[in-house]
Formats: C-alpha cells, structure tokens, sequence
C-alpha cells in the first residue's frame, strides 16, 4: 500500500506542473506526447513485428511438416501398393494354377488315361523303397514306401502330370517362385522343378503332414482360402522365403490336396532397400510375429542394432525394443496388428517421423523412418534468419523515435509562444459560459483559426441558450424511434433465418429424394431432417397398407417414436387421430391446440404434444401416407411452415412412388432375362435330335459331322493315340446367355503347351462361335415358319377356291397328304351329345 509520504510527494508534482505557465506545460506536454506516441508505436510496431515473425515462422514450420506428413504418407502409401501388387500376383499365380488342377479333376475321365503320362510306366522303387521317376521329366514325383500304387493313385498321378502344360510356364514368367509342388490327398508328391525328391527326403515322408498342407487342409480352411505360411531362412541360400498354398476340390467337392509355392522375397528385401526419405530416411518391413523381413545396413546402423545377432528372418524381441523406447515399441504393437497411421517417436535418442502401412493380402507391415532434424533444417534456418532480421529493425525503430522527439521538442517551444495569447481570451470567454453567462463573447480579431474558434464559440453560446429547453424532448424522441427499429429489424432476421433453414431442409430431403431409393433408409432420413431444422421434436411418416384400413408408422426421430416404431403403432383410416383422419380424407390438417382438437388422438409415448400438423402424401391422387409433426409448443405452425412441409410431402410423396416402380421394373427384368435363358436351353436341347447332328471335326483332311461323341484322346478316324504320343488338349465352353450350348476341344499332336495368346484366341474363337450357331438357328427357325406358312397359305387359297363343303373338305385332305407324306388323311366330324364318327 502506498504510505502517505507518497501520496503528497505525487500530488506535489501535480500541483507544481499545473502551476507552470501554459507555454511551458504546452512544450512538455508535446515532448510528452510525441514520446509517448513514439513508445507506443515503437513497442505495437515491435509486438506486431514480433508477432509477425512467429506467424511467419510458425506457417513455414507449419507448411513443412505438413509437407514432409504427405511426402512420408505418399510414399509409404506407394511403397504399400507395391508390396500388395506383388503379393497379389503371387497369390493369382496359385489361384490359377488351383484353378487348372480342379479343372483336371473335374474332367478325370479325360485325363486319367496316362496318354499324356503313364505312373505305371514312370515310376519305380528306389534303394529306399520309396517310388520314383526319372530325373529327366520335368517334375518330382514321390510316394512314400508304406504306399502301393493303387488304381487311385495312378489315376491321380496321371491327371496331375497334366501340371507339366502350365508348372514350368509358372516358374519361369516369375523367378521369385523358386518352386510349385502338389501334395496329394492319397499321399503323393508333385515338385517342380525336378530335383529329385525321392532322393533327398526320407522314405517315409508324409507330405499330408507338412504344415502348408494341415493349413490349407478343410479341417483348418474351410473357406477354402490361399494360405500364407511364416517366412523362414531357406536352407538352400534363398534368403527369406514363404509358402502360400490352396486346396484343390473336384467337381464333387471331394478334397483331392493343396498346391503350395515356394517364394523367395529377395525383391521385396531390393524394394524396400532401395526406399529413400531424404538423404538417410530408409524403410524395413516386418511381419505379424514381428519377424525382420528387410532391413537396410543404414536402418541397423540408426537404430543401435546388430544385424548379425539380429538378421532377417528373425524376431525382434523385447530386448531389442526396449532398447529403442517405448515410443518405438508402441508402433510396432500398431504394425504387428495391421495398423495405418504417421507419428513423431524417439528411438535410440534420436527423434524420428515414421509412417507405417500394412501390406494388403499378408500379414507384413511396412514403415518408412526419417530423422526429424534433417526433414525439418530448412524451417530452423529460416527461422534464425527472422529472428536476427526482426533485431536489426527494433535498433532501428528506436534510433527513429529518438530524431523525432528532438524535432518536436524545436518545433513546439516557436509555436507554444503564438498559441497562448489568443488562448487567454477565448479561456476568458469560455469561463463566463461555464458560469451560466451565455450572453460573454470573445473578442480576437486575428483571421485564422483562433479567430475561427471565436465566432464559432459566440455561435454555439447563442444556438445552445436557444436549443437547450427543447433537447431532452428530442433526445428522448429519437430513442424511442431507434429502438423500434432495432426491434423490428431483430424479427425481420429471425424470420429470414427461419426461411432459410426451412429451405436448407427442404434442398436436404430433395438431395435425399434423388440419392436414396430404398424408403426404409429415406424415410428415417427424412424425419430427422425435419426435426433438426424445424426443432419439432417429433416427425413421423405413416404409409397406407395394402388394404388400406390402416396408416403404418414407418419412420420417426423421436424416443416416443421409436417405441411406436417397436410395437407396430398403426391407425384406422378415417377414424383414429389427426393422421387417421388426414389419411381418409386426403386433406392437411392442423391443430394448433390438442387440448380443443375433437379428434386428436392422446397418445401416451408422446405426452408433450401441444400442437400437431399432419399433410398427406398423395400419389396420382390417391393417399399413400401421411407426414406427421408434433411440437411441445401450442400454436407452433406458421404459415412459412405449412408451404414448405407441403413441398417435403410431395417429395415424399415423389421417392415412394420412384422406389415401388424401381422395385417392380427390376423385378420385369429378372424373369425377361429368365425366359430368354430357358428359351435358349429349350431351343439348343432339341436341335441334336431334330438336325441328327452332334458335332463337327476340322483336321488336315478339312471339316466333317461327327456321327457319333468322341472322347478328347481321340484323332481323325476315330483311331486312339498310341501310348507314345503326346498331345496337349484345350477344351472351352461355348456359351450362350449364360447357358453352355457346346464344347470346343482343340488338341495338338506335337504335345507342346499352349502359350497365353493362343489360350486367347481359342476363347475367342469360342464366343465367335456361339454367336453364328445362334445366328443360323434363329434364321433356319425363321425359314422354316416362313415355308409353314406359305404352304398354310397355299393350302387355304385352294380350299377358298370352291364353294361346296365337300370339295373344300377334299381339297383340305388331299394337299394335307401331299404336304405331310401321309398314307391316310380323314376328317370325322363330332356328334352332339355322342361320341365322335370313326
């Protein structure tokens, strides 16, 4: 608290600087003044300077990191793709070739025939007493020696040899896979390439226990998915390798075993290698056991680790996490299990951003790191650079404010010494006025603004003695005006308000109308529209049974609503309630008091209802439903309100009449489109029989019928292919609307595969050909009702060219013989009340 030797010493000071001379108090007044200005503008230009430099400072960080989020986002979102497309081929690959094995099995009596390769011929016992094959053919074949080799078996062998045409093709087109084997139900193995299996695993090796085959199994798969096993170290030195394999069902949905490949990752390991952030950014990838699956040397060197107690292909344990931070163990608890996301984190004392992706199709992750410092050293230079800039201009701005206080100081003494003796008078004058005398004047005689301000002065003594008794009158006048506009301008706004959010609801349920068709979703859609732009707190839509006795509640925002909604609330047309009424008559109906409605209806899970407006929703003029709104407030419906909730029931009204003709042109659709493909099957089933046809062969002797159905092994002349002949056989189906009409078998004496473009072209080939056969049946069918009626025509022409019955009838019989080739024609007439002439 301020003691009373202070307080004196103040009002001193004061005292002494009012008793100084005007002259005087007008120069330090000035310099005061200007000094104060001065500190003022130079301390605002300061802050604002200051203020300016951190916005400045903070956008530019703020753009930087920014920009550095999405170049780390967009590249570990690229990174990503790739990865995926990869594994997404890898995973068609064995899709495709699952695919050819059923369809192997599914064409068994086709392929089982050991033309293509014999088991009986091919395989022997070796020293182990496990079976083999010539290193010579293109696949391994093992069976283990507790196995005989039944006819199940051989049969089994002899289709799947059939791999030969598309396993090799497999691996060379993608050297990551590094091999392609089958493992049979029965036991047996299949390996591409030939390595000689039986030769390196144990006599009685079962393959129906290897662990691709027990997961692709039906008992661990019975959605019959690709499988993808852990990536593990390849004995053979091909780095980090996994196994996706498929189960292979027949046309039955027997299970006949799994086909698996062996994938090498040294591409994925060159990918994310190769990924570069920066000059030391780097990425690695690891798995959902948090297996390292590739790692740069620079990734090992920043993160403290050693990559020989740490290689690829093994675990990152909690040891080597916790060496990293628990920031860094958090994100890999995030990748581990699928996560997406970009953070800051500190690992090994350094701070990083990483952005991190999972992989589509497996269970790998990818994240990119790039050390904080060098992504953001642009923004600390520019930073350092405003700082000292914005230094340099405070000097500056103190060494201007400092000049302009000294020239003030010169110029306010010359003019002080003019200013203070007209002042004198007009203080004189203006003491006078102060007292009451509005009838002093100032005498100053000088023509310029002290002369001004003296005439001015006079004139405001006499305008203020005349204007003073009518003031508070006016003043009082013009408060009441304003005020009224005030109030009226207020409710202008809250009624251009009000306009606007009905027509935002009604441009919300328009937008709703056109987007969605099914009214299970519209309808509900609409009623919280209504109540959150209208505040009415509840909105209901009822539709009309089928019947039309009752009004449904269908949609409604409300809690009250929704229970109605729970027990099928419904209204007698024409006798229950407000909405029952609306929906008999088809006329709105507002109630702005409930308690002096006749007819409203007390509902009690809407016990707030003081007022209610129902409108109905018509439809080529007649009542499909009714919009239902309740508000708690009596009287609450404006004339505003009721035009556009109109407009809402006639939009309404619009998307459940758009969604019944949808549903009912769909529903037209489907059973056309039936009636075309059981035309098309009825039509292709009877024409063998009525063209005596059942096919067609083209060899080097050119194109001829087949009189009878040839198996695929056969050739020309219907002799069988010699056991050392090998030939590669594609059939396709040709279809028609969805229906298969007939097969087209393409064989090649030469057993050599058939390569993608010629795959292609028998395919097309094939559609060709669907669509001529279809072409000359419909203009055969044609030619034939055309003739069926020129003979009618015929035929009538001359039974038309008589008039006696009995020639007509004669006629009639004789070119109905000649027509047909019948030996005996009659016509026996029908006896009322009998039986017929014979």
């Amino acid at each position: 608290m301020m003691n009373s030797s202070e307080t004196k010493r103040r009002k001193w000071q004061l005292l002494s600087f009012r008793s100084l001379p005007i002259r005087n108090r007008l120069v330090r007044g000035s310099i005061a003044i200007v000094f104060m200005t001065g500190a003022v503008m130079g301390a605002f230009i300061f802050i604002q300077a200051r203020q300016t430099v951190t916005n400045l400072i903070n956008a530019y960080s703020t753009t930087t990191l920014t920009e550095t989020e999405n170049l780390l986002n967009s590249s570990a979102d690229r990174q990503a793709d790739t990865l995926s497309s990869y594994f997404s081929v890898l995973e068609e690959s064995v899709i495709s070739l699952k695919d050819f094995d059923q369809k192997l099995f599914s064409n068994q009596s086709s392929f089982e025939t050991g033309t293509f390769w014999n088991a009986e011929n091919s395989l022997t016992r070796n020293d182990k007493g496990s079976w083999d094959n010539p290193n010579s053919e293109a696949a391994s074949v093992f069976i283990p020696e507790k196995k005989r080799l039944t006819t199940e078996i051989v049969s089994d062998l002899n289709i799947m040899r059939h791999m030969d045409l598309i396993a090799p093709s497999t691996l060379e087109i993608n050297p990551d896979i590094i091999a392609v084997y089958f493992g049979g139900s029965t036991g047996y193995t299949l390996y591409y390439p030939n390595i000689d299996l039986a030769s390196i695993v144990p006599a009685n090796f079962d393959v129906t226990g290897r662990p691709w085959y027990v997961s692709a199994a039906p008992d661990q798969n019975p959605d019959k998915n690709v499988i993808w096993s852990a990536p593990y170290l390849d004995a053979a030195l091909h780095g980090i390798v996994i196994t996706n394999s498929a189960p292979v069902y027949d046309q039955n949905g027997r299970f006949r075993g799994v086909i698996a490949q062996d994938i090498q990752l040294t591409k994925i390991s060159e990918i994310v290698t190769n990924t570069r952030i920066g000059n030391s950014g780097y990425a690695f990838l690891i798995d959902q056991d948090q297996r390292l699956i590739a790692m740069p040397d620079s990734g090992y060197k920043s993160l403290g680790l050693d990559p020989e107690q740490l290689p690829l292909g093994n675990q990152l344990t909690d040891a080597d996490l916790i060496n990293l931070g628990p920031e860094f163990d958090a994100i890999i608890s995030k990748m581990v299990s699928g996560g997406t996301g970009l953070s800051q984190i500190t690992a090994n004392n350094t701070k990083y951003f990483i952005a991190y992706r999972p992989i589509q199709g497996i269970n790998f992750s990818l994240a990119i790191m790039a050390p904080e410092q060098e992504l953001l050293a642009e923004a600390t230079t520019i930073r350092e650079n405003l700082e000292r800039n914005n230094r340099n201009a405070l000097i500056v701005s103190i060494l201007i404010i400092l000049g302009i206080i000294s020239l003030t100081t010169v110029i306010t003494t010359n003019f002080s010494n003019n200013l203070t003796e007209p002042l004198t008078s007009l203080s004189q004058a203006a003491e006078e006025m102060a007292k009451g005398n509005l009838s002093a004047r100032a005498n100053i005689t000088e023509q310029n603004e002290f002369g001004t301000l003296a005439t001015t002065l006079n004139t405001m003594a006499a305008s203020l003695k005349e204007s003073i008794d009518t003031l508070e009158t006016r003043v009082a006048d013009r408060t009441a005006e304003a005020q009224e506009r005030s109030s009226e301008l207020e409710t202008a706004n809250a009624q251009i308000r009000r306009r606007a959010t009905q027509f935002e609801a009604l441009a919300q349920v328009t937008q709703s109308v056109l987007a969605i068709r099914d009214p299970q979703v519209l309808l509900p859609r609409v009623a919280t529209v209504i109540s959150e732009y209208y505040g009415f707190y509840h909105v209901g839509v009822f539709l009309i049974d089928e019947a039309g006795d009752y009004a449904v509640l269908t949609a409604a925002n409300s809690d009250g609503g929704r229970k109605m909604l729970e027990r099928h609330h419904r209204l007698k047309v024409g006798e229950q309630g407000i909405v029952g009424s609306v929906a008999g008559t088809g006329e709105p109906r507002i109630a702005l008091d409930v308690g002096a409605d006749a007819i409203y209806f007390n509902n009690p899970d809407l016990p707030n209802t003081h007022s209610e407006m129902a409108l109905p929703l018509q439809s080529e003029g007649r009542v499909i439903g009714v919009l239902d709104v309740q508000s708690t407030e009596s009287g609450a419906f404006t004339n505003d309100d009721v035009q556009t909730l109109s407009l809402l029931a006639d939009q309404i009204s619009l998307a459940i009449e758009n969604a019944r003709l949808f549903e009912s042109s769909s529903r037209a659709l489907n059973d056309l489109q039936t009636v075309m493909r059981q035309s098309t099957q009825n039509a292709w089933k009877r024409l063998p029989d009525q063209q005596k046809m059942v096919g067609f062969r083209y060899d080097a002797m050119g194109a001829s019928p087949l009189k009878e159905p040839i198996k695929v092994a056969e050739t020309d002349k219907g002799r069988a292919i010699g056991k050392g002949t090998e030939a590669a056989t594609m059939v396709v189906p040709i279809e028609l609307r969805g229906e298969t009409i007939a097969n087209l078998v393409v064989q090649s004496s030469t057993g050599n595969e058939w390569n993608e473009d010629q795959l292609d072209l028998i395919r097309a080939v094939a559609e060709r050909v669907a669509l001529s056969a279809e072409n000359a049946r419909l203009f055969e069918e044609t030619t034939q009702r055309a003739e069926r009626e020129r003979i009618v025509s015929e035929i009538t022409g001359k039974i038309r060219s008589h008039n006696d019955p009995q020639a007509m009838m004669d006629t009639a019989i004789k070119e109905l013989r000649n027509v047909l080739g019948a030996s005996r024609v009659e016509i026996i007439p029908k006896v009322p009340g009998g039986k017929d002439k014979v």
